[in-house]
């Protein structure tokens, strides 16, 4: 039986700190840098020579962090310009909180895109550098790298019922989509998503790459759940299909890992 997890809120607004959205947005940036001068350490001059472009653009407000990164810290021109597009991105002066540790209701909208946004901008800087397809395939590298590096075996689940129980509120929180599920049997769940603010605000960049930033992880962030839980999928709102048929698979108990027809997706409604 369809049951939903949560529903699209074109109003939605969380409680935030502004300073709870820099700090994760930094804190990729850095990681992203960090691994470029690991793995491709001749290409790392020229994509700090393509970062201090985009950021010496960027408008200024009069807010200032302290840090101890280990590599932004040594290019401050690049430090204070992301910090600024994080500030441009979430419409800072829309809601002129008394400071950045103060918790203010922020749009939904402005959180998704700043999130999203921040992370294409710095991460496509390997599309001036590199082939786009070497490029794209960097981006899933790393993505599979660090949602294995988050995985505790602790907070595995054992069920798909366990599964949501624990997801829900995150979805009900945010309102960002359209989303309902059926669990078949105890080996198969179909999971699909009709709306989702996270692909919608995407549109204007390049699908693929932004697929490997936002819709690749899927895939590996699924086994930090339970490693037995496999996800397959053939469609996405991002890439221009109607919804994104998700399929949970128990590998334990479904072994042939078969995705659903197209009309088992359509009755789910």
């Amino acid at each position: 039986m369809k049951k939903t997890i949560s529903t699209y809120d074109e109003k939605a607004r969380l409680r935030y700190k502004i300073r709870n959205v820099i700090t994760p947005c930094l804190n990729g940036f850095e990681t992203f840098l960090k691994d470029v001068k690991n793995k491709i350490p001749d290409l790392f001059p020229k994509i700090i020579d393509n970062l201090n472009t985009i950021y010496e653009k960027i408008e200024k407000y009069n807010v200032s962090i302290e840090s101890d990164y280990e590599i932004l810290n040594q290019y401050p021109k690049i430090l204070d310009g992301s910090l600024n597009q994080v500030l441009s991105l979430v419409n800072y002066n829309k809601y002129s909180p008394d400071s950045i540790d103060e918790e203010i209701d922020i749009e939904a909208f402005d959180l998704i895109c700043t999130f999203t946004h921040f992370e294409y901008f710095f991460m496509s800087s390997l599309l001036k550098v590199m082939p786009r397809e070497e490029a794209i395939e960097y981006v899933k590298n790393m993505a599979d790298k660090i949602a294995q590096s988050r995985r505790e075996p602790d907070r595995y689940v054992n069920s798909f019922e366990e599964l949501i129980e624990r997801d829900k509120p995150n979805f009900e929180r945010w309102q960002s989509q359209d989303l309902v599920y059926d669990i078949i049997d105890d080996g198969k769940m179909l999971y699909k998503v009709t709306k989702c603010r996270w692909g919608e605000v995407m549109k204007e960049f390049d699908l693929e790459f932004c697929y490997a930033l936002n819709c690749y992880s899927d895939f590996e962030t699924t086994k930090n759940q339970n490693p037995n839980f496999v996800i397959t999928r053939t469609k996405t709102i991002l890439m221009g299909d109607e919804y994104c048929d998700f399929c949970y698979h128990d590998s334990r108990k479904d072994k042939d890992l078969i995705h659903p027809s197209e009309k088992d997706f359509q009755e789910l409604g």
